[in-house]
């Protein structure tokens, strides 16, 4: 997955910026990721990953385009440092003032703190889940209706106040595709950049396969045997937890 690398990672960096860093361009929902150089206006450091370092900022030239471009950067910790930068820079972004004084806000020691108050306002984390339906040995294979990404998908959705990950995994279930789950097996987790989430991966089987797209959220959802799933959509290999889940099913691991 995308966050297996063997290096380090290291938040906010104390650092300036040098050759071979990059420079993160945010702009409304929109990024572009350029090599950092004498002419970039850098606001902070976001993350250090290995001996390269990523800033918000801009350079000349940036033509901020869909996050879903940083899936097929070719180096792995370039991509990874890119998602977590991606993480950080939206949550600087929309915390510039202090909810409680309406003051600026100011990175320091790993969190945002407010100059009048000084509260402290730390990077939001968003759980998620990602549900692997199955029955009778075929795993549910599902498309967005409304989202950029087109590729292959599983039954997901972010937790409630109140809510526990294998509630989530219910409620979804039921809300998505009208299907009431059974047991529950807990796969893997990911922190995934492009939703600043940190999703957690279940398989769950149904007794009845009766699918009812009731929410509006899926364009469809299709019971499909392991010869037939897709290979994952990314040139890496199964980058996210969802394609992952997908390939473990599609092999002989996935059916044990």
């Amino acid at each position: 997955m995308i966050q297996d690398i063997s290096t380090d990672v290291t938040l906010f960096p104390a650092v300036s910026p040098t050759p071979g860093d990059r420079v993160l361009f945010c702009q409304g929902g929109q990024v572009d990721l350029a090599p950092w150089s004498p002419v970039a206006r850098v606001a902070a450091p976001l993350v250090r990953v290995g001996e390269r370092s990523f800033f918000l900022g801009a350079v000349p030239g940036q033509t901020p385009g869909s996050a879903q471009r940083l899936r097929a950067l070719p180096d792995a910790e370039e991509r990874f440092g890119a998602f977590c930068a991606l993480h950080l820079a939206r949550w600087m972004l929309t915390h510039r003032y202090c909810g409680r004084c309406g003051a600026p806000l100011i990175l320091a020691n790993g969190c945002l703190r407010c100059v009048e108050c000084v509260q402290e306002v730390y990077p939001t984390i968003a759980p998620a889940v990602i549900l692997g339906l199955t029955h009778q040995g075929r795993l549910l294979v599902t498309h967005y209706a409304d989202r950029p990404y087109r590729g292959p998908a599983l039954v997901a959705g972010y937790c409630e106040v109140g809510e526990t990950a294998e509630a989530t995994c219910r409620r979804e279930a039921l809300e998505e595709t009208g299907l009431r789950v059974g047991a529950l097996r807990y796969f893997a987790s990911q922190p995934w950049g492009l939703s600043g989430s940190l999703l957690l991966g279940f398989f769950g089987e149904v007794e009845d396969p009766h699918v009812t797209l009731a929410d509006g959220e899926l364009a469809d959802a299709v019971w499909t045997a392991p010869e037939d799933l897709p290979p994952p959509p990314d040139a890496a290999g199964p980058l996210s937890l969802t394609a992952t889940m997908i390939e473990h099913w599609r092999t002989a691991r996935g059916r044990d």
